[in-house]
C-alpha cells in the first residue's frame, strides 16, 4: 500500500528525486523513516541505508524497496574489513584484563603523584585510548586520547597520557596485525575500514539519526560522491559527552523541514514548541495526532523522565515504597557497582571501579568532586551515594522488576530517546539544588534534553519536574527575540556572534538576499577532499586549540609585515586600567600583566620595524602571550580557565610569562608556519599597501564589530586552524560574505575570497562574482553592499531599548 505523503514529505520526495543532496530536520514523531521510505521507492537506483544502531536498520528493513539495502556502519566495516578479524572477535571476546596487561608489557604499578595505577588499570586505560581513537577523525592515537581520570590534576593527567602513549600506539599496531593477540573489537575493524577512506557502493545514501553522528561515521559520509541525505533531528542532539556530532547544520545540501508530528496532539506539540524556542531552534511543530493529547497530573504514568540517575533513584525507591513494581531503563547494574565500590572505600578498600580506581576511601572521592569543577559524573555518584546510602541502592536495585514486568518505568531522558509511552510524567533534576542559587535561566543543551523528555509522550504529558524550567522559558521577556540571552541586542553584536541568531539582522539579511550556502559549501568540500591530515599536536592531552588558532594568525600577520592587531593592545590597556573587570586580579598583579603586555607590543613592533631580529621560537612564545592579552578585551572578563595570565603574581615579567607556554605549542605553530611558507610567499612580494591584516571596514559600526583576517591583493583570506576541515559550515560562509559586503565603499577592492587552512597549508579561494551567484545573489555586489547598509540602520533604528 502506498504511503500517501504530506506536503512537506512530498516536497523531501521531490527534492530528492531531483538529484539534490538534502538534510531532513525531523522533529520528534513527523515519520521521518517513511519518507525516507518515499525517497527510496520514487527511484530505481541502488540505494543504501545507513544508521548507527541495528534496531533501526532492522526495522527499516521491513519497510524499504529492494533497491535499498539498509545496514549499520559496523555491518558495512565487517564486510570489507572485520571479517578478516572475526576469528579474533571470537577468541577475545572474553580475555581477562590481566592478560591485556601481559601482552602490553605491564606488570608494575605505575606512580603518578600520591596515586598508583595497577597494572589492570593501566591496560584498561591503553584499550580506551584505543577505542576513542576509534571514533575520532585521526590518522593516529595522541595523548587527548586519554579520557578524564577522576583523581588527577591536569598535570598528572599529562604525565599519565605521555606515559601511556607509546603503549597505546603500539596496541593499535598490534590491533591492525592479521597475527595480534590483544583483544579486538568491533570499533577496531570500523576504524580500519574508515582509514581506507572507502566509497560506498550505491548511488544514493540515507543517513538516519543524523544529529548524533560520531566523527568517523560522519567523514566517511561526507566523503561519499553519491547522492546524500542526512535526516535526523539537531535539537534531539543530546550525545555531545559522547563524541557524537550533529552533521546536519553545516550539510552542504538543501536544508528541509518535518514539522507534523503524528506522535501527539497540540497541546503538547505547544510545550515542545516552547523548548525548541529555548533550544535556539528555528523549528516549530504541529501536533497531528489523531487522539486526544493533554497536559495534566498523573499518579501511576507509563514512564518517569528524569535529569540524571540520582533523580532516578529517588523515583524508583518512591514507587517501591507504594509497592508499585516498577523498572529502571537499562537496569540497576551500574548502581549496584557504584554501591560496591562506596563500601569497598568506605571500608577503607581499594576498588577496580573505573570512575574511583585511584581512590584510597570515600573522603577522598568527595574532596575530589566538591574541589574538581570537571568532574560533573564524579558528582553525581557522589549524590547518589551520599543521599541514599549503598545498602538503600543495593535493595532498591534487588527490588526492581523487567520492564515487560513492570507498572511504571523509570529513566534518563538519555536513556529513554528514541522511545515513546502513552503517559509520560518529567521527573525531578531540572530545578537547581540549593547550592546552585546563582544559576541562571536554561541553557540551550539543556533545553534540547528537555525537549527530547517532552515529546516522549503520546496522550498524557505530566510538567511536574519542569515546573521551575517552565517558569524560566515562560518568563523570558518579548526581548529575547530580539537580545542574546546576556540581554545585547542582536544588532549590537558583532558580526560572528550575529550569524548564531536566525532573528539578528545579518542573518535575516542573508536568508533574504544571499540564501543559498549549500553550493559553496560543497564547491569547498571538493576542493578540499583529497588533503593531506591536519597537522596537530599529538603528545598533549589537552592541546589549547583556541589560543594556537590565534597564534598563528599572528604569526602569518607578522610574516606580512604587521603587528598582531588592535584587539592585542586593547586587552593590555583593558588592564592598565582603572575600569572594574570581572574576575581580574589585584591590583598589582593588574600593573605587571600591563607592563609586560606593553613590553610584549614593543617588542613585536621592533621586529616589524627591523630594529629587532627576533628568532622563530621567540616570536611563537610572544605571540601565543599576545592571545590571551586579546581574549581579555573579546570576553570583557578576565577569564581563569586556561588563561596563561593567571599564572601572574605582582612581581612577573614578561620574561615569566613568555617561559611559560607549553612546549606543544612551539612545535605545532613551526609546523603551521612550514605549511603556510608557499602559499603566502607571493602575498609577502606583494606591496605594503596590498598587505592588509585584520582590515576593518566601514559597515563594521553598523553592527557590533567586524574585523577580517587579511586582504593581500584583493584577495579576502579568512584562515581557519580546523583540525577538521570538512567541517566549515554555513555560519563560516556567511561571515566570509558578510566581510565582503560590509566592505560598502570597496575600500580594499576585493575580487576573490577565500578561507586558508592552516593545518594543511591549502588555499581555497573564489572569484567575488562566482562566489556571489552562487550564494544566490540576485543582484550586483554594488547594490547588495547598498541594501545591506540600509538594512542594518534601518535595524539600529528599529532595535527596542534593552531591559535592565
Amino acid at each position: 500500500m502506498a504511503l500517501k505523503a504530506t506536503a512537506e514529505q512530498g516536497k523531501a520526495r521531490e527534492t530528492f528525486a531531483a538529484g539534490h543532496d538534502l538534510a531532513l530536520r525531523a522533529g520528534a514523531g513527523t515519520g521521518k523513516t517513511a519518507v525516507l521510505v518515499m525517497m527510496g521507492s520514487a527511484t530505481r537506483r541502488r540505494g543504501l541505508y545507513v544508521a548507527f544502531n541495528s534496531q533501526n536498520t532492522d526495522e527499516a528493513r521491513g519497510r524499504f524497496a529492494r533497491n535499498v539495502e539498509c545496514r549499520t556502519s559496523h555491518s558495512l566495516a565487517h564486510r570489507a574489513v572485520g571479517r578478516e578479524f572475526q576469528g579474533r572477535l571470537d577468541v577475545s571476546r572474553y580475555m581477562p584484563l590481566k592478560h591485556t596487561a601481559q601482552l602490553l608489557g605491564l606488570d608494575r604499578d605505575l606512580a603518578v603523584g600520591t596515586r598508583r595505577l595497577r597494572a589492570t588499570t593501566q591496560a584498561r586505560l591503553v584499550m580506551e585510548m584505543v577505542r576513542r581513537f576509534c571514533y575520532s577523525t585521526d590518522e593516529q592515537v595522541a595523548a587527548r586520547h586519554l579520557g578524564p581520570v577522576n583523581g588527577l590534576d591536569d598535570l598528572g593527567a599529562q604525565y599519565l597520557a605521555e606515559v601511556l602513549l607509546k603503549r597505546a600506539r603500539w596496541a593499535w599496531e598490534d590491533i591492525c596485525s592479521p597475527n595480534g593477540e590483544l583483544p579486538f573489537q568491533h570499533d577496531h575493524y570500523l576504524k580500519m575500514w574508515a582509514l581506507t577512506r572507502p566509497r560506498l557502493p550505491a548511488d544514493f545514501v540515507l543517513l538516519d539519526e543524523a544529529q548524533d553522528t560520531n566523527p568517523v561515521l560522519e567523514e566517511i559520509f561526507l566523503a561519499q560522491d553519491a547522492q546524500r541525505v542526512c535526516v535526523g533531528d539537531p535539537a534531539q542532539q543530546i550525545y555531545e559527552w559522547r563524541h557524537a556530532k550533529d552533521i546536519m547544520s553545516g550539510f552542504p545540501g538543501r536544508q528541509l523541514e518535518l514539522t507534523e508530528s503524528f506522535r501527539f496532539g497540540p497541546p503538547i506539540a505547544q510545550v515542545a514548541n516552547r523548548w525548541l524556542r529555548a533550544a535556539s531552534s528555528t523549528m516549530r511543530l504541529i501536533g497531528r495526532a489523531g487522539g486526544s493529547s493533554r497536559l495534566g497530573r498523573v499518579e501511576f504514568p507509563d514512564a518517569v523522565l528524569c535529569r540524571g540517575n540520582a533523580d532516578a533513584l529517588a523515583e524508583v525507591l518512591r514507587f517501591l515504597e507504594e509497592g508499585v513494581p516498577v523498572a529502571l531503563v537499562g537496569g540497576g547494574k551500574p548502581l549496584m557497582k557504584i554501591a560496591e565500590a562506596a563500601i569497598d572505600l568506605q571500608a577503607g578498600r581499594r576498588t577496580s571501579h573505573h570512575e574511583l580506581f585511584l581512590f584510597s576511601s570515600w573522603g577522598e572521592v568527595q574532596e575530589y568532586a566538591e574541589q574538581d569543577s570537571a568532574a560533573a559524573e564524579l558528582k553525581a555518584i557522589v549524590e547518589i551515594v551520599d543521599t541514599y546510602g549503598p545498602q538503600q541502592i543495593i535493595a532498591a536495585v534487588r527490588r526492581m522488576v523487567e520492564e515487560k514486568d513492570a507498572r511504571v518505568v523509570v529513566s534518563t531522558v538519555h536513556k529513554a530517546k528514541g522511545r515513546e509511552w502513552r503517559r509520560v510524567r518529567v521527573g525531578g533534576g531540572f530545578a537547581p539544588s540549593p547550592g546552585e542559587t546563582g544559576r541562571r535561566g536554561v541553557s540551550p543543551a539543556e533545553a534540547r534534553l528537555v525537549y527530547v523528555a517532552v515529546t516522549r509522550a503520546r496522550e498524557v504529558l505530566d510538567l511536574t519536574g519542569l515546573e521551575w524550567a517552565e517558569a524560566q522559558i515562560r518568563g523570558a521577556s518579548r526581548g529575547s527575540l530580539t537580545s542574546s540571552p546576556e540581554g545585547v541586542p542582536l544588532g549590537a553584536l558583532p558580526l560572528t556572534k550575529q550569524l548564531e541568531y536566525p532573528r539578528s539582522p545579518m542573518s535575516k539579511f542573508f536568508s533574504r538576499h544571499l540564501p543559498r550556502t549549500e553550493q559553496v559549501l560543497d564547491s569547498y568540500l571538493r576542493q578540499s577532499r583529497e588533503l593531506p591530515p591536519s597537522v596537530q599536536p599529538m603528545d598533549e592531552r589537552r592541546p589549547h586549540y583556541s589560543a594556537l588558532g590565534h597564534t598563528i594568525d599572528y604569526r602569518l600577520r607578522l610574516g606580512l609585515g604587521h603587528g598582531p592587531g588592535s584587539a592585542v593592545a586593547m586587552g593590555v590597556r583593558l588592564l592598565g586600567a582603572s575600569r572594574v573587570l570581572e574576575g581580574a586580579p589585584s591590583p598589582e598583579v593588574r600593573a605587571a600583566l600591563y607592563t609586560a603586555g606593553t613590553q610584549l607590543l614593543a617588542r613585536l613592533q621592533s621586529h616589524v620595524e627591523g630594529e629587532l631580529h627576533l628568532d622563530e621560537e621567540e616570536l611563537t612564545r610572544l605571540c601565543h602571550v599576545a592571545g590571551f592579552y586579546e581574549a581579555v578585551y573579546r570576553s570583557g572578563v578576565f577569564a581563569r580557565r586556561r588563561n596563561l595570565l593567571t599564572l601572574a603574581q605582582a612581581d612577573t615579567t614578561l620574561q615569566n610569562l613568555v617561559a611559560a607556554v607549553p612546549a606543544y605549542v612551539l612545535e605545532d605553530i613551526a609546523e603551521q608556519v612550514a605549511l603556510a611558507h608557499e602559499p603566502f610567499a607571493p602575498f609577502r612580494r606583494l606591496p605594503a599597501e596590498q598587505r592588509v591584516c585584520g582590515p576593518v571596514f566601514t559597515g563594521s559600526a553598523d553592527l557590533g564589530g567586524a574585523d577580517a583576517d587579511f586582504i593581500v591583493g584583493g584577495l579576502l583570506i579568512d584562515c581557519k586552524a580546523t583540525t577538521r576541515p570538512h567541517k566549515l559550515d554555513r555560519t563560516a560562509v556567511q561571515q566570509l560574505a558578510g566581510y565582503l559586503l560590509l566592505d560598502y565603499d570597496d575600500a580594499y577592492g576585493i575580487d576573490r575570497v577565500g578561507f586558508y587552512l592552516s593545518r594543511q597549508g591549502a588555499l581555497i579561494t573564489w572569484e567575488v562574482s562566482e562566489f556571489l551567484r552562487a550564494l544566490g545573489a540576485a543582484v550586483p555586489l554594488v547594490r547588495l553592499r547598498t541594501l545591506l547598509r540600509d538594512h542594518l540602520r534601518q535595524a539600529s533604528r528599529s532595535t527596542p531599548p534593552v531591559e535592565s
